[in-house]
């Protein structure tokens, strides 16, 4: 027997099912790809449908806000309506609020003055004012319209710890002081 010292080894590699898994999972990602697309397009969709019916409803209730504020404002202001109209036109631009603020301020304070007992062209004056004042207010102190224009309610309630919040000390020997300087 003889034996030439060689061995001989087949190496080749069946790589024939490895390549069909790559080709596989290839496959698989492109497809989850186009699926992770076209949820991103759903989504994104829904976002914007659902944005768009949010500033639809928030319309329709400012529109609401408006016409009820609206009838507040020719209740309490009556024959001078015309002044809280002029004034909340021009609202944003003197001071920083919206009309539908300017009117719902105001329109409190006028029905305050009027409940007060003071004539309608005083009391719209009064009003306007004091609206203008909490605006101004709000401004300067970094404070929300709602906070200073209920502190300034104190005018007409008496109720003084409000204002001291904003510095103001309302006793009545200020009061009496205030009174004997504008004599």
């Amino acid at each position: 027997m003889a034996v030439d010292g060689y061995l001989n080894f087949d190496t080749q590699i069946d790589t024939k099912g490895f390549n069909n898994g790559t080709k596989q999972i290839t496959n698989g990602l492109a497809g989850m790809k186009s699926a992770f697309g076209k949820l991103g397009k759903v989504i994104g969709t829904t976002f914007a449908v659902t944005s768009i019916v949010n500033f639809g409803k928030q319309a329709i209730s400012m529109a609401s806000d408006l016409q009820e504020v609206q009838n507040v404002v020719d209740v309490s202001f009556g024959s001078m309506s015309s002044k809280m109209e002029e004034f909340a036109d021009k609202s944003i631009e003197m001071y920083g609020i919206s009309k539908l603020t300017a009117k719902q301020t105001g329109s409190t304070y006028m029905a305050m003055a009027k409940g007060m007992g003071l004539i309608d062209d005083m009391a719209s004056d009064m009003a306007l004012s004091l609206t203008g004042l909490s605006a101004d207010m709000a401004s300067f102190y970094n404070k929300s319209q709602d906070i200073t224009a209920n502190a300034l309610n104190s005018v007409f309630t008496g109720e003084t710890e409000t204002l001291k919040q904003f510095g103001i000390e309302m006793t009545e020997a200020n009061l009496e002081a205030f009174a004997q300087i504008q004599v």
